[in-house]
């Protein structure tokens, strides 16, 4: 078993991964009191005003030009649901975004964090990846060969999914997101999330991406 050399100081070997077990296809029926709005939010100047009608039986599914970034809903969303715990998937982000999610987890609106990103994140940003491992913990961040945008809000009453195109970093161009609070989508993220972490070690992040290739090829 061989060693990996974390930049903040920590050796730790690395596990070898088996194949996901986890469900990977969420299938549910409609249901008939269920309340989905479809929304044109092009024209809409915030994120607050885009996801105004939000409630626990409502879905919105909206299409924008860019004008607010997937942090800003995350931030209408908190400031609905209160303190939360928070499950992001992302290409990219910002500094910006992620010293937002940071001043959140200071402030007391998030209570805790983990991050799955692409193969290419730590060598792209690695003062980023440092930053959030500093902050929420040397175990918040996994690697894979990743290209899947969503947030996952949850406390003791809500459950709140967004799946969106946007990463977590500002894009002027058109962008969808889908946000609803939904306890059984939420954990079938979470289970995902939960053995990811569980399979994978955290000294991944630091490998070579022929190795992060290879272990999502043959293991994820």
């Amino acid at each position: 078993m061989k060693t990996h050399k974390n930049p903040i100081g920590a050796k730790e070997p690395h596990a070898a991964l088996t194949e996901i077990e986890s469900p990977t296809v969420f299938v549910r029926k409609k249901k008939p009191t269920a309340k989905r709005l479809i929304r044109d939010a092009r024209r809409a100047e915030t994120a607050a005003a885009a996801v105004a009608d939000f409630s626990t039986d409502v879905t919105i599914h909206g299409l924008t030009k860019g004008q607010f970034s997937l942090i800003d809903l995350m931030n209408a969303l908190i400031e609905h649901a209160g303190s939360v715990s928070v499950d992001i998937s992302t290409w990219t982000a910002a500094k910006t975004d992620v010293t937002t999610v940071c001043e959140w987890l200071r402030s007391g609106r998030v209570t805790s964090s983990r991050w799955l990103v692409d193969l290419t994140f730590q060598r792209r940003t690695p003062e980023l990846a440092t930053l959030i491992r500093d902050l929420f913990g040397p175990d918040c961040i996994r690697v894979a060969q990743n290209h899947c945008k969503l947030a996952v809000l949850r406390n003791a009453k809500w459950a709140v999914v967004i799946q969106t195109s946007m990463n977590l970093n500002f894009n002027p161009r058109f962008e969808n997101f889908t946000v609803a609070h939904d306890p059984e989508l939420a954990k079938f993220y979470g289970t995902i999330f939960d053995e990811v972490w569980q399979k994978q070690s955290r000294a991944t992040v630091e490998d070579r991406p022929y190795d992060i290739h290879k272990h999502f090829a043959n293991d994820l």
